[in-house]
C-alpha cells in the first residue's frame, strides 16, 4: 500500500472517530440541558407548593393535634383521678392452669376500675411520639 492510501484511510478513520466523539459530546450537552430543565421544573413545583401553603398554619395544626393528645390522653385522666372520678381500663386476665397435656387456661378482656392517677405504657408512648415529632421537625429545619 502506498503512503497516500494509508494517509487517506487514517484520516478517514480519524475523521470518523472525531465525528463520533463530537456527537457524543453533543448528546451529553443535550442531556445536561434536559436535566437542567427538569430540575428547573421541579424547583418551580416546589416553590408553588411553598407559596400555596402557609407554614404558620401547618405549625399551628401540629400544635393543636399535640395539645389535644396531651390533654385527652394524659391530663384528663390525671384530673379525673384528683377528683376521685373512677377510670376504667381494659386489661387481659388469664384464668385456669396448664397441665402436662391438658390446658384449662382462658384469657378474657375485662374492664377494671382504677382510682387515682393512671400512667400507662400508652401515655409514655404518646409523649415520646410527640417529643419525636417536634424534635424531628426542628432538626429538619436547622440550617
Amino acid at each position: 500500500m502506498s503512503f497516500e492510501i494509508l494517509n487517506l484511510l487514517g484520516s478517514s478513520l480519524l475523521g470518523g472517530i472525531m465525528q463520533i466523539m463530537g456527537a457524543r459530546a453533543n448528546a451529553q450537552q443535550e442531556q445536561q440541558k434536559m436535566l437542567m430543565m427538569q430540575n428547573k421544573f421541579v424547583e418551580e413545583s416546589r416553590d408553588k407548593v411553598r407559596k400555596m401553603g402557609n407554614p404558620n398554619f401547618f405549625a399551628m395544626t401540629r400544635r393543636i393535634i399535640a395539645l389535644t393528645c396531651i390533654f385527652s390522653i394524659i391530663l384528663l385522666p390525671m384530673i379525673a383521678g384528683i377528683f376521685q372520678v373512677p377510670i376504667y381500663i381494659q386489661t387481659e386476665v388469664t384464668t385456669g392452669s396448664d397441665w402436662f397435656l391438658f390446658s384449662t387456661e382462658s384469657t378474657q378482656m375485662i374492664w377494671k376500675e382504677i382510682n387515682g392517677m393512671p400512667f400507662l405504657e400508652m401515655h409514655k408512648n404518646v409523649v415520646i411520639s410527640i417529643i419525636g415529632l417536634y424534635m424531628g421537625s426542628s432538626i429538619s429545619k436547622a440550617k
